[in-house]
């Protein structure tokens, strides 16, 4: 087995463990400035989309710097 199947299987569980994956859908408007600020951050569409998620569970009290 290769170093790349190997890896590709311990990623399919890892996550099939630890991550949980769903769809969104908002306005298209909203859509395009979601992409524009992806664009302009350089940052990947999961990280940018987890970053926001929780700055704002952070913002609600949902998180607090203990919880890290």
């Amino acid at each position: 087995m290769t170093d790349r199947k190997k890896q590709s299987e311990y990623q399919a569980k890892y996550d099939a463990k630890n991550m949980k994956q769903y769809s969104v859908k908002y306005p298209i408007d909203i859509y395009k400035l979601v992409e524009k600020a992806m664009n302009d951050s350089g940052i990947n569409r999961n990280k940018w989309t987890t970053m926001a998620i929780i700055e704002k569970l952070q913002r609600d009290g949902y998180i607090t710097d203990h919880d890290k």
